[in-house]
């Protein structure tokens, strides 16, 4: 609606004040513009075309993680052949040094979650948050999380295999780890965690 749709409902004898009018004007707009802005709320908030701090919102809103925990491994000073280990040197200065590791501190920091990605993350959130557990609700919402293809395997035991099929990223798995539907009890392995012997 605009101004001059209510400066029309003003009866004849006001119509002619230009200062009841100026009031009438100065006291519709701000009202105006709050339901302009209502109007047009639903479209910001919509998963699809979503961005930047909307798409934030909707992920708090739904619950689904924007950082994902221990994907990232933390540059500690330690030995050659581990991975991540930083030569000896300045640490306010991790190009030429590191961090001594304290007992009971973790190896990894968390990785945040890519715009590109979050809006699948999101939605997968939202087919966990309704679903009922099933292998099918599993692999939609894997499907989501993942491009690498993958396979899901219920192994009749209280337990459910998932295998990627080929090279994935940390944070592929850790995302799947952190919202694959499991009924209580049941238990996650991944194939690449499994111990021969």
């Amino acid at each position: 609606m605009q101004t001059e749709d209510y400066l029309n409902l003003i009866i004849n004898q006001h119509r002619t004040k230009p200062k009841f009018k100026s009031t009438v004007h100065v006291s519709i707009e701000p009202i105006l513009d709050c339901i302009n802005v209502l109007k047009t709320l639903h479209e910001k908030f919509d998963l699809d075309t979503a961005s930047g701090d909307q798409l934030a919102i909707l992920a708090e809103w739904v619950g689904a993680p924007t950082v994902v925990p221990n994907t990232v491994p933390l540059p500690f000073f330690g030995f050659a052949d581990q991975p991540e280990s930083l030569t000896f040197g300045e640490t306010d200065d991790p190009a030429i040094g590191g961090y001594w590791r304290e007992s009971g501190m973790n190896s990894f920091r968390g990785e945040t979650i890519s715009p590109q990605k979050l809006p699948n993350v999101v939605k997968a959130k939202i087919l966990l948050n309704n679903c009922d557990c099933t292998l099918d609700d599993a692999f939609e919402i894997c499907k989501l999380l993942t491009d690498v293809p993958f396979k899901l395997k219920d192994n009749r035991d209280m337990t459910v295999t998932f295998e990627f099929l080929a090279t994935f990223q940390t944070i592929d798995k850790e995302l799947v780890r952190l919202l694959f539907p499991l009924p209580s009890g049941v238990e996650l392995i991944f194939s690449d965690e499994l111990i021969d012997g």
